[in-house]
C-alpha cells in the first residue's frame, strides 16, 4: 500500500510540474486551504472546496487506485482524475474571493504572483506560437485543402510528423493506421508504418501493393524521402507539393 501512496505522489508532482514550477501546485493548495475557512456559501463550498478535496483524497488512497486499475485495466491513465481538480476555476474563483475588498491591489498582486509562479510557454519545446485559427500545422491545412473531396471519404498515406493533425482539421480524410503506432510502449505493429516509416529506403514496388490494399487515393511523402523506384513508374502522379511534403495520386 505504501508503495501506491508513493507512486500516486510522483503521479501528482509530474502532473503539477515540480520540477519547473511547483508554487503553482502550492498555490492552488493554500488557495483551497483559504477557501475551506472563508467560503461560507454551501452551494459554492460543494463546488469550490468538497469536489477537489474528495477528489485529491481518494487520489492519494492506495484503496481507490487498486480499484480503478482493476475496474479499466490501465493504470497508465491514473493521472487524467487530475483534470477534474479544476484548478484554474479554484484558483480564480478564490483570489477574487480573497482582493474582493481591494480589487485593483489584489489583481496586480495575483497578476504578479502567477507570473512569478509560472514560466513562459514559449520556452518549452513542445510548444509553438499557432500559425492559424485552428491551432495546426499551417502545412497541414494546405495538404488537406488540396486533396480533400467535396463529398465522401478518401484514405491518404501520410508521414508520421502529420498523423496527429489530420484528422484534427478534416475527417473526410482516412488513415490506414493512426497515432498508436507513434507510442512505442504500445508496441502496436502495422506493416503499411513499416514500410512507410522503419525502412531507410523504401521498397516502392511493396510498398505501392500495400498502399493499394486500403486503397490510398494520395500519398504524402518529404521531398528527401528515399526510395528504391520512383512513384510515378507505378501509376502515381505527382500531384502537387506543400513545403517539405510532395502529393502524389494514384491514378489506377
Amino acid at each position: 500500500m505504501w508503495g501506491i501512496f508513493l507512486e500516486s505522489v510522483v503521479i501528482f508532482k509530474n502532473y503539477m510540474g515540480f520540477h519547473q514550477h511547483r508554487y503553482l501546485a502550492f498555490l492552488y493548495l493554500g488557495i483551497l486551504l483559504y477557501l475551506w475557512f472563508a467560503e461560507k456559501n454551501r452551494h459554492r463550498r460543494a463546488v469550490f472546496v468538497y469536489a477537489p478535496t474528495l477528489l485529491l483524497l481518494l487520489f492519494f488512497c492506495p484503496l481507490f487506485r487498486k480499484l480503478f486499475v482493476r475496474l479499466l485495466d490501465d493504470s497508465e491513465t491514473y493521472y487524467r482524475l487530475l483534470w477534474l481538480l479544476q484548478m484554474s476555476l479554484v484558483s480564480a474563483y478564490g483570489v477574487i474571493r480573497l482582493c474582493a475588498k481591494h480589487r485593483r491591489i489584489g489583481t496586480a498582486l495575483a497578476c504578479g504572483v502567477i507570473i512569478l509562479c509560472g514560466d513562459y510557454v514559449y520556452d518549452s519545446e513542445n510548444i509553438s506560437r499557432a500559425e492559424n485559427a485552428y491551432h495546426l500545422p499551417q502545412e497541414t491545412i494546405d495538404i488537406v485543402d488540396l486533396i480533400e473531396p467535396e463529398e465522401g471519404r478518401i484514405t491518404v498515406l501520410v508521414p508520421a510528423d502529420l498523423i496527429y493533425y489530420i484528422r484534427q482539421y478534416s475527417t473526410n480524410i482516412e488513415l490506414p493506421y493512426g497515432r498508436e503506432m507513434l507510442i512505442a510502449r504500445w508496441d502496436y505493429h502495422h506493416p503499411m508504418y513499416e514500410a512507410m516509416e522503419q525502412a531507410e529506403v523504401i521498397e516502392t514496388k511493396s510498398f505501392v501493393e500495400l498502399a493499394r490494399e486500403y486503397p490510398c487515393a494520395y500519398i504524402v511523402l518529404k521531398e528527401d524521402r528515399e526510395m528504391t523506384q520512383p512513384l510515378t513508374e507505378y501509376g502515381f502522379e505527382r500531384y502537387g507539393q506543400v513545403g517539405e511534403f510532395v502529393i502524389y495520386q494514384d491514378m489506377e
